[in-house]
């Protein structure tokens, strides 16, 4: 509910305030004196773009499930600030409160009666089937889910299939290597030993090629021959020959000790080997990590194959979707035959109240569209046509002042919780059809607030509260003052709205609002 506009520098307005209660509030006032500052503060708020003066500012307050709510637009150094309960904020954060908080038809503005949803909305609210609405919604919604699910699984599957292929390649080329970690150093260590005895063989070979024929043996039996000859004339050379004769034995010893020394290598074992330890070396160089890293690698890839390999339940989650699609088109159908029921009573008694505040040659019809979608299998479009004939979708027909009466004749049958505030609704009514609106008015704002600008004595006759707007001079200087009327001054403002104010229109006045409010 809407509970008071402050306005500063507004215009003609410097410094007002109005409040409004519940029910039916009025505001009348004679030309140039503001009586649209409701619509125009209101859209100024939700960021509406003009030439506003510096230190120009709106607050409105609002109360809606035990809690107020102050949102405030005001223009300083060329700018505007917008602020929600005290506290810095946006434009969109506010237009939004305001926009949920009141329902605004101004003489040039369209009608949220004119969206689809809200044709909907107040159809369903008719037909009384909100609450089946929101059962066949939630349905739909968990299809709608299971639906994706589905799409995502097939999806999951080519991403599955191709992350599979990557992890057992992974693997497989890990453990074509066939080592454990302890295998692996053994490998190591048994190369290391066989190149030692590579080495040792190495060795003993080249000793050994000391002894070929003409080696060092067979220089030593020439040498020992030789020495031997001379001693014949020399006998201190007969030691020599002694000596040469036991170095020849103790190399034949050396010979046949090095012979021992000699070892059985496999050359076929070694490259076997050396083939492994390369074939570890590539992963590890692929991996970056040592050979033990990569064993708990290939484990952590066992597990995520396992769990890839794991599929999900496609068949289940398919026959969750027919289960599901069962329910709902039962259920839509339910939905459907509740709405069609309801079809001739709405149009008839929107009908009758169109007919009842100067729409006599007006036709209503509710149009139901074939579309399956999350509100039920048909889509509410309303109809309209003001002289009889050719009805047409309401954006494309229905004229302001006509969107208007059309919507209180709506509100009256599906009331909104909003508050609703309307700009000179009684433009082109009169006599009959203005008291027979003004009860209108009077009895739709037992379920909701209503602001309404007007020119009507009638209407003003049925308020709850009745707002005058005037202007005064200080000098040259206009401003506009604004005030609540009651009793007598309330009566003769209803009086000028007749003509003028004199004893007969006073009386007319007072008769004017036992007829409307005490006639209902």
């Amino acid at each position: 509910m809407l509970i008071r506009i402050s306005l500063e520098d507004f215009f003609l307005i410097k410094d007002q305030e109005v409040e409004f209660e519940k029910g039916l509030n009025v505001i009348t006032g004679e030309s140039g004196t503001g009586k649209s500052l409701t619509v125009s503060s209101l859209l100024f708020l939700m960021g509406q773009q003009n030439e506003y003066p510096e230190g120009t500012a709106v607050e409105v307050e609002f109360f809606k499930d035990g809690e107020h709510i102050v949102v405030r637009r005001e223009i300083k150094k060329g700018r505007s600030r917008y602020y929600l309960n005290g506290v810095g904020s946006v434009q969109k954060v506010v237009k939004d409160i305001v926009s949920q908080m009141v329902l605004l038809q101004g003489q040039n503005d369209r009608l949220k009666i004119l969206r689809r949803d809200f044709q909907r909305d107040t159809y369903d609210r008719f037909s009384q089937v909100m609450e089946l609405r929101k059962e066949y919604e939630v349905l739909y919604s968990k299809l709608e889910e299971l639906k994706e699910k589905l799409m995502d699984w097939t999806q999951r599957q080519r991403e599955r299939a191709i992350r599979l292929q990557i992890l057992r390649e992974e693997l497989r080329d890990i453990q074509s290597v066939g080592l454990t970690a302890q295998e692996y150093e053994n490998i190591k260590e048994r190369l290391s030993m066989l190149s030692s005895m590579e080495k040792i063989n190495t060795l003993v070979g080249r000793a050994l090629s000391n002894f070929v024929e003409g080696g060092l043996i067979d220089k030593l039996l020439d040498l020992k021959k030789t020495v031997a000859q001379l001693s014949l004339y020399d006998k201190s050379l007969e030691s020599f020959v002694r000596s040469v004769e036991g170095m020849v034995e103790e190399l034949r010893y050396l010979e046949r000790t090095l012979r021992t020394k000699l070892l059985d290598l496999d050359s076929q074992e070694i490259n076997r080997l050396n083939e492994k330890v390369y074939e570890v070396q590539k992963l590890e160089r692929r991996y970056g990590m040592n050979y033990s890293e990569i064993l708990k690698y290939a484990k952590s890839l066992q597990s995520q194959i396992k769990s890839l390999e794991e599929e999900e339940d496609k068949s289940l989650l398919e026959e969750q979707i027919l289960e599901l699609t069962e329910k709902l088109k039962h259920l839509g159908q339910i939905l459907s035959e509740r709405r069609l029921s309801y079809k001739d009573a709405f149009e008839s008694k929107v009908m009758e109240t169109l007919k009842d505040i100067g729409l006599e040659k007006a036709v209503f019809k509710v149009n139901f569209i074939s579309q399956e979608g999350r509100y039920g299998s048909e889509d509410i479009e309303f109809l309209f046509s003001s002289y009889g004939r050719d009805e047409k979708p309401l954006e494309e027909v229905a004229s302001g002042g006509e969107v208007s009466r059309l919507a209180l004749s709506l509100f009256l049958l599906s009331p909104s919780t909003e508050t609703y505030v309307l700009d000179e609704i009684d433009t082109g009514i009169s006599g009959e059809a203005s008291v027979k609106l003004a009860r209108l008015l009077r009895k739709l704002s037992e379920s909701m607030q209503i602001i309404v600008i007007t020119h009507s004595p009638a209407i003003a006759s049925a308020s709850h509260r009745h707002i005058l707007t005037k202007k005064e001079f200080i000098g040259n200087m206009a401003f506009v003052r604004i005030e609540e009327l009651k009793g007598e001054d309330r009566i003769k403002e209803i009086a000028r709205l007749m003509g003028i104010v004199s004893e007969k229109t006073v009386e007319s006045a007072k008769e004017l609002i036992r007829e409307v409010v005490y006639n209902l």
